[in-house]
């Protein structure tokens, strides 16, 4: 039986309700899994040092979708004062367990954690010198109208002559159209907590319509007929142990060139792979820096 337009927006909000929330509820798996990934963590430290406090006093960040703290730990180690907003709290309650378990009472100090929204920000006005949104966080936004209610929220609460940084994915469009049946990046791998022998493999498919992309993450058992069939690009029996669903629309870099100034940001950079590099077909992050006029 055929569905619906109500019944297709309904299950379109359970998917984006998924895909904003599952990958987040197991901070271990989430950490091991991106423990490598440095190269942004560098480049937020190096722009807190380039950019300097535009007042006197302490350097006042916000970090949107600070997660478990993989760059707001690093900030908080080079003196500053962060708030760390998540929309999920599995993730601000492991950062918080990360800095008692260094015994950093310091660091604790300079941090507020705050659980909310960024379309919506429980924050007073022109209250920090930079405002950071690292690694995808603002493809959790689904229209261009939510994204552009966050910008104006950035740019409420930065003082004047504030930084507003952040990276998203640059659209591939190859990527994008790959076979939604086939798994990818398959990968055996033991499970940091629990100690299961487990394969992560992910598929996806693009809602051209929407620009979301809906990202499937499988966990299936590492056994030799799993490998075996996801050598091959099939998809094991039985079903996976667990299955994420992760969403992330798709943001054009035009998209940030008109939404930014109408957000009343002046953009001044958009680069590549935190290497400063023109947008290109081998480039796989876009990075931003943009500033509140005095």
């Amino acid at each position: 039986m055929n569905t619906g337009p109500r019944d297709r927006r309904r299950e379109q909000r359970a998917l984006l309700a998924h895909g904003t929330s599952d990958h987040y509820v197991d901070p271990e798996l989430y950490d091991f899994e991106y423990h490598e990934r440095l190269g942004d963590v560098m480049w937020y430290r190096g722009l807190t040092r380039r950019t300097g406090p535009v007042s006197g006093g302490p350097r006042s960040i916000l970090e949107l979708g600070a997660g478990t703290g993989r760059i707001t730990i690093p900030l908080l180690t080079d003196g500053h004062a962060v708030t760390a907003l998540d929309r999920m709290r599995t993730m601000l309650d492991a950062l918080e367990r990360k800095l008692a378990l260094e015994s950093r009472q310091d660091a604790r100090a300079r941090l507020r954690l705050v659980l909310a929204d960024m379309r919506a920000l429980p924050l007073p006005d022109s209250s920090f010198e930079l405002v950071i949104a690292p690694f995808n966080t603002l493809q959790h936004l689904y229209t261009a109208d939510e994204l552009l209610r966050c910008f104006r929220e950035v740019a409420r609460v930065l003082v004047p002559g504030g930084t507003f940084a952040f990276d998203v994915m640059l659209p591939d469009l190859d990527w994008l159209t790959w076979d939604p049946t086939r798994r990818h990046a398959v990968t055996p791998f033991v499970h940091p907590r629990t100690g299961a022998r487990l394969i992560y493999s992910t598929n996806h498919h693009y809602d051209a319509h929407t620009q979301v992309c809906h990202i499937r993450i499988y966990y299936d058992d590492d056994t030799p007929t799993a490998r075996a069939r996801l050598e091959h690009g099939d998809a094991p029996e039985p079903e996976p142990r667990e299955l994420v669903h992760l969403a992330h629309r798709q943001i054009f870099p035009e998209e940030l060139r008109a939404l930014l100034p109408a957000a009343g940001l002046t953009l001044d950079r958009l680069e590549g792979d935190f290497r400063g590099l023109r947008l290109g077909e081998e480039i796989e992050s876009m990075v931003a820096v943009s500033h509140k006029p005095r």
